[in-house]
């Protein structure tokens, strides 16, 4: 976590399998999935992004297919 004069970042990094670079605009559309292998509905990184913006925040997604994922998100200083 980092604080900054008006915001504060929150970062988490995987090694896992990355993000396609085709689905990386899409991850956060409602009821999208990469897969249809496994479960859920698609709406985890939706929900994830409409609860950051309407804090007056954002999130950020850098992805090598095969290599890994960072997410930052950016959530306003309200200790400052």
């Amino acid at each position: 976590m980092i604080f900054e004069d008006d915001y504060v970042c929150i970062s988490f990094e995987d090694n896992g399998i990355g993000i396609k670079e085709e689905y990386i605009k899409k991850i956060f559309d409602m009821f999208f999935r990469a897969t249809d292998k496994g479960e859920g509905s698609g709406l985890g990184l939706y929900i994830v992004k409409q609860t950051i913006e309407k804090l007056g925040g954002s999130i950020e997604v850098k992805s090598e297919y095969g290599e890994g994922t960072l997410m930052t998100i950016h959530l306003p200083n309200l200790l400052k």
